[in-house]
């Protein structure tokens, strides 16, 4: 019986290196420290009413702010001597001082959501409505039942009674407050909320030409035309939303996109600043150094130990 010699191979397996691709997409407002909205909802409380027969709701006033969102209709009312009929998704809003009276029926569901209006500076918020607005124009027509998650949203906040719970369901009210006044008639709101639509389109327009413009040196004259403004108005709303001139909010918005295109690009500052239209990596640096308080190159090392080994 004759014994084979054993003979070990030793294979050497190189493994490729794995290559990772990040690409960042900004979509938030590409400045930061605007004003904001001076309006914002309150949220009080909330209850999801179901009905397993037929009731007529005695006829109340209202003191405070209250929403209806229609899940399983028709919701029929009386407000302010009018009948009203909501479909389902439809949702009413009814403000403070308001005559009411539900005619609650079998099979239906709808939410309740009740809230008050401050402001985050002095003064008392300013009324949603016209005075003389008719009952059926407070109804937030379309479906609007999605919002629906956010109200649920609400209801776990309040069932889990962890920290912040409040702030979370200020935030909450909020987005779902907004988009149901933003789907209202803009004729039935009153010059005040028109007036914060109009100031925060401008704010957003203008936040727009600024992102727009950093790409390369833009003077103060062709925000100004972008803007389709004078330079005087210009330098007025830059210091009403900004606080801040357009020669600095244009600069700042280009160190962001610098920044940007150094930490998750890979470019380098001389390539970041050719890019964007500065004289020279120098300068850039310079001008980034009295701004930000540090040098440029904490972003190349910030991205070296974020790339992938």
């Amino acid at each position: 019986m004759s014994i084979l010699p054993l003979v070990f191979f030793c294979f050497t397996w190189q493994i490729p290196p794995v290559i990772t691709h990040l690409v960042k997409d900004r979509f938030g407002r590409p400045l930061s420290r605007e004003v904001p909205v001076r309006l914002r909802p309150v949220f009080e409380d909330f209850h999801l009413l179901r009905m397993g027969g037929d009731y007529e709701y005695p006829r109340h006033r209202h003191t405070n702010h209250e929403v209806i969102l229609v899940e399983s209709g028709p919701y029929r009312c009386e407000l302010n001597g009018s009948e009203l009929e909501l479909r389902h998704g439809e949702a009413l809003i009814i403000k403070p001082g308001d005559w009411h009276q539900d005619h609650l029926r079998n099979g239906q569901r709808h939410y309740v959501v009740h809230f008050r209006l401050e402001t985050t500076g002095a003064g008392q918020a300013p009324p949603l409505f016209l005075p003389e607005v008719h009952p059926s124009r407070q109804i937030v027509g379309g479906n609007h039942i999605a919002n629906a998650a956010l109200l649920d949203e609400l209801k776990l906040e309040a069932e889990a009674q962890k920290d912040h719970a409040g702030a979370i369901q200020d935030c909450l009210l909020e987005a779902f407050f907004w988009r149901l006044v933003r789907a209202l008639d803009p004729k039935a709101l009153s010059s005040q909320i028109r007036r914060l639509h109009r100031e925060e389109a401008t704010r957003e327009a203008l936040m727009l030409a600024i992102d727009r413009l950093s790409e390369g040196p833009a003077s103060i004259g062709v925000l100004a035309a972008a803007m389709n403004m004078s330079v005087r108005k210009l330098n007025t709303i830059c210091h009403a939303f900004l606080r801040r001139t357009p020669a600095r909010a244009l600069l700042e918005a280009r160190l962001q996109r610098a920044e940007d295109l150094i930490r998750y690009q890979g470019l380098s500052i001389k390539e970041a600043s050719d890019s964007l239209g500065f004289a020279n990596p120098f300068h850039f640096s310079r001008i980034y150094r009295r701004l930000r308080g540090s040098s440029p190159s904490i972003l190349k090392r910030q991205q070296r130990r974020t790339a992938p080994s």
